[in-house]
This record gives structure tokens, sequence and C-alpha cells, in this order.
């Protein structure tokens, strides 16, 4: 799990290779990802997520021996 500066919360899906992003009350806001290996938002086995600064989402992925990167609006980048 991460917390970016809004309070926002992202949960990185290890069984449903998906990312999830939560408002600070808890309410669901979007999610992304599928099972699959690309350089889009396909996930082979999600291990860990994290948020810098700036909003941007980094999610490792165990599967396929990668970090992505995400922009705010959720695509890649």
């Amino acid at each position: 799990m991460a917390v970016d500066a809004s309070g926002n919360v992202y949960v990185a899906g290890h069984g449903n290779d998906r990312i999830q992003k939560f408002d600070s009350n808890g309410k669901f806001i979007t999610a992304w990802g599928s099972h699959g290996i690309n350089n889009g938002g396909q996930f082979s086995v999600v291990a860990d997520v994290t948020v810098d600064s700036t909003g941007h989402v980094y999610v490792s992925d165990y599967g396929d021996n990668t970090v992505k990167v995400f922009g705010l609006d959720a695509k890649i980048g």
C-alpha cells in the first residue's frame, strides 16, 4: 500500500494484478491493470506500489522483473 500527498491510498493487488486507488475516506476511485506481460498496464505478479511527491505511481512487478511508472492519469509514463 502507498499513500499520496492528498491522502489517497493505493493498493497493490497481488492476487488480481491491478492497482486500486481509494480516497482518504476509503471510497473507491479507480483501478487499473490486468494479468499479462507488456509495457502497458499489465502485470504478472504485482509486488509493491509507491507514490512519489509529484503523484507518479511506481509498481514493482515481480513476475516480469520490472518497475512500471504511471502518471497522475494512471497512464504509463
